[in-house]
């Protein structure tokens, strides 16, 4: 390999350990990018399909590797990534010492405070999780900082005012900020209900590491949980991959975890592997980074939509139909529940009712219904410009936004990009 693209002594000692454990690396290496920190890179020409990396289940980290007289001690509804992140924090020397290879390739605390929006100053938006006093503090009070960050990240908008829901409901690409708190909150309270004396900077960070370099996984024999994030196992050199606008190919048994490449590469590419179908406010929130080319990138009009149709009776409509939030946006335009809302406003109820129920068309207007969705992007694209204006203004006069000038130059190129979806996607609606 080219010196320049070593990733360091560190990471050559544990691909060895790595491969000493049964780890099968077949055409690819990790590999330091100039700018773009660490990957894998293709040692050869790879065609697609081909196995690229081949992990034993023995050399996995999942919950069945930890004693059973470790994980019992936790609260019943303790979630997998708290006894991940805790074994990690109170293993004892011993039990981990097979580990500490691998420990020494992982991100350190500073890169996550760079990256990830959670670690962020208030400043910019951000909670600022540098301490546990952060954990006595609630939203309300956190909210009053100025709002830099996307709203399907914050949950708090700038230009506009926003009031409860009405209804409740889960959203996996949606006010992902206040979630990461909450989970994280519950995982402080069940770590500390066992071990009091756990320091909050070790476990909080082995907490993100784990969340952000799991690798989906249901045992031999086991049902998937119920909640996604209860299905994760760390696997060692597996995680090297960088996530690219891909498709997902692994595949897992009883006896080894298997990744195949999803397209061909040439020797000296990098090699990728998908995290997932997310849009980019997912992606910078849970892994600190997003890309400038997601097929898979779009916002949600959720909380314009339903200020816009405020009344009780209209909004009981959309619940009782199951019409009621996640408005996306996509460059192409917009869902179909984002159409059914805008009908509602102006048909009479049980023309909308057989329109959806029925397929029928009678009051129905696409005039109309065009006019009031670019209305809901016009005031997204508003919220772009405002916060745009807001973040070079920090950036001119704050100290602290100055001093994180990076950090507001991320925000920047992804405001750049929501207005871009907005007014692409008020064209496709014209066409």
């Amino acid at each position: 390999m080219d010196p320049k693209h070593s990733p360091g002594e560190n990471h050559d000692a544990f691909t060895n350990w790595a491969l000493a454990q049964g780890v099968i690396a077949n055409g690819v290496t990790p590999a330091r990018f100039p700018g773009r920190g660490l990957g894998m890179v293709a040692t050869r020409k790879i065609k697609k399909g081909e196995t690229v990396v081949q992990v034993p289940t023995s050399t996995i980290f999942t919950i069945d590797h930890i004693p059973i007289d470790f994980r019992s001690r936790f609260p019943e509804d303790t979630a997998v990534q708290t006894i991940l992140a805790a074994f990690l924090t109170h293993g004892s020397e011993e039990q981990l010492e097979k580990y500490q290879l691998w420990f020494r390739t992982w991100p350190t605390r500073q890169d996550f405070e760079n990256s990830l929006p959670l670690l962020w100053p208030r400043e910019l938006g951000g909670l600022t999780w540098p301490s546990k006093d952060i954990l006595e503090s609630t939203r309300d009070d956190l909210s009053v900082a100025p709002n830099f960050l996307p709203p399907s990240i914050s949950g708090l908008w700038n230009s506009i005012k926003t009031e409860p829901r009405a209804r409740k409901y889960d959203s996996e690409h949606q006010d992902l900020e206040p979630m990461q708190e909450r989970r994280l909150k519950k995982a402080w309270a069940d770590v500390t209900s066992t071990f009091p004396e756990t320091d909050w900077e070790r476990f909080s960070y082995l907490w993100l590491i784990v969340n952000t370099r799991s690798f989906y996984w249901v045992g031999p024999n086991q049902q998937p949980p119920e909640n996604r994030n209860d299905a994760m196992a760390l696997l060692p050199f597996a995680d090297y991959f960088n996530h690219s606008n891909v498709e997902c190919d692994v595949k897992f048994d009883e006896n080894e975890y298997v990744l195949r490449a999803t397209e061909d590469y040439e020797k000296g590419d990098e090699v990728y592997m998908s995290y997932g179908s997310h849009p980019n406010d997912f992606l910078l929130a849970e892994y600190g980074f997003f890309l400038d080319e997601n097929d898979s990138d779009c916002v949600y009009l959720d909380a314009i939509v339903l200020k816009d149709i405020d009344s009780p009776d209209k909004q009981e409509e959309l619940w009782l139909n199951q019409y009621y939030g996640e408005y996306r946006v996509t460059t192409k335009g917009v869902c179909y529940r984002t159409e059914v809302a805008a009908c509602l406003k102006y048909m009479k109820d049980e023309d909308w009712r057989n329109h959806i129920l029925e397929g029928s068309i009678d009051g129905v207007d696409e005039k109309k219904s065009t006019e009031i969705i670019k209305g809901w992007l016009e005031v997204y694209a508003l919220e772009a410009d405002a916060t745009t204006r807001a973040i070079k203004m920090a950036l001119a006069s704050n100290p602290v936004a100055q001093a994180h000038r990076e950090k507001a130059e991320v925000l920047l190129r992804r405001w750049k990009q929501i207005k871009q979806i907005c007014d692409c996607a008020a064209k496709a609606i014209s066409l």
